[in-house]
């Protein structure tokens, strides 16, 4: 058992958090639906989205791990996904959208938000493990998150980083490497509206962390193994279509 389960063991969810337990209702509800109806609606006319290897998708829960270019993005692995927005939860920078009051009070609970310290040390990643795993646990709902941990202006990938892989390792999430193409044109970073523009997102076969501690054990090890092979499939999925 690694140190990060006995951890796990005793934490509990902030309060603040506390709507990740739940779904979405009333007022809250409403907006989840009005926001998914808006995407479908700008998937199928103003920016047309082809998903390709929704075959691919394990049962869920499971972690979508993406190239990150746009705002738009999360939204575009929503309708991928091809289950109602609200079964999926998006990991969040904490200093982005929870320390700003407008965009917590609101994106927060429309996108179903948690939040992750980008200083990230041992304590603020327990934290982070709680509020997926407390995500996940209601209704089996998924989580997306983006292991380059920033959006690129260029459309060129950064290195990847370990918090994904040791998410889904504590966690036993099925990784599901994604690599989307047209975002970064039709909604880029610092843009005030959507350029027409043919979107497509490719999802490839899912990474299942169990197979890796047979092969690596605990540890870092085990966290740097699938890391490289998430890395290796989306490079690998961009390389075929992008």
């Amino acid at each position: 058992m690694s140190s990060f389960q006995e951890l796990l063991k005793e934490a509990e969810l902030e309060p603040e958090y506390g709507y990740l337990r739940k779904s979405p209702r009333g007022r809250a509800a409403m907006w989840h639906k009005f926001f998914e109806l808006f995407c479908r609606v700008l998937f199928n006319v103003w920016c047309p989205l082809k998903v390709v290897g929704r075959a691919h998708l394990p049962s869920a829960p499971f972690m979508f791990c993406s190239n990150h270019c746009s705002h738009m993005d999360s939204a575009a692995l929503m309708y991928a996904g091809g289950e109602d927005f609200e079964q999926y939860g998006m990991v969040a920078a904490k200093d982005y959208f929870f320390d700003n009051q407008k965009r917590n009070s609101f994106l927060s609970r429309l996108m179903n938000l948690i939040p992750a310290d980008r200083g990230a040390n041992r304590e603020s990643i327990v934290k982070l493990m709680i509020a997926c795993r407390e995500f996940t646990n209601h209704g089996n709902r998924s989580l997306i998150i983006y292991p380059e941990g920033t959006r690129s202006q260029t459309g060129e990938m950064a290195p990847m980083k370990k918090g994904p892989a040791m998410i889904a390792t504590e966690l036993s999430l099925p990784i599901v490497p994604v690599y989307i193409n047209g975002t970064h044109r039709a909604y880029p970073k610092g843009g005030k509206f959507f350029k027409p523009t043919r979107l497509r997102v490719y999802i490839g076969e899912s990474i299942d962390p169990n197979r890796f501690r047979e092969e690596h054990g605990g540890g870092r090890m085990i966290y740097s193994a699938i890391t490289r092979e998430m890395e290796n499939r989306i490079h690998k999925l961009k390389e075929l279509h992008g």
